[in-house]
């Protein structure tokens, strides 16, 4: 999935950065993307500002490694009725979908998306509101 300005994230299935972040959990804010930048070696780069100030630039697709994990910002008592997660077998979904763009009819919750329950080097479509197409 693409990231965007603004977007909350922590780490992910590829964190190599030691406590660079201030530690496993901890959230930071993407505020460039490697597009914005000239050099088409950077297009799947991003900058992202933790929380405790710090900034540094992490994979988001570059060389097929990500760093990175959207942190669940969808709003509270948000269901997606009808849709279950395929590894926890929850039903209607709550919160943040996470449907696999590289699978048939895959969904995750964001706690099984956020533990890389599934191949994250697989695209994900982000869906926050149900019935939208993400």
């Amino acid at each position: 999935m693409a990231m965007k300005v603004g977007t909350r994230v922590v780490r992910g299935p590829d964190w190599k950065w030691s406590d660079q972040d201030n530690g496993e959990g901890h959230l930071g804010t993407v505020v460039t993307i490697g597009k914005e930048i000239l050099n088409p070696a950077h297009q799947k780069i991003v900058v992202v500002c933790w929380d405790m100030g710090k900034s540094a630039n992490y994979r988001a697709g570059f060389d097929e490694n990500y760093d990175l994990l959207i942190y669940d910002t969808a709003a509270a008592g948000v269901k997606h009725n009808g849709v279950m997660c395929d590894e926890c077998k929850e039903d209607d979904i709550a919160g943040m979908r996470w449907k696999c763009s590289s699978c048939y009819d895959y969904d995750l919750c964001n706690k099984c998306y956020m533990t890389s329950k599934h191949d994250l080097k697989h695209s994900f479509l982000r869906i926050i509101i149900p019935k939208s197409a993400g």
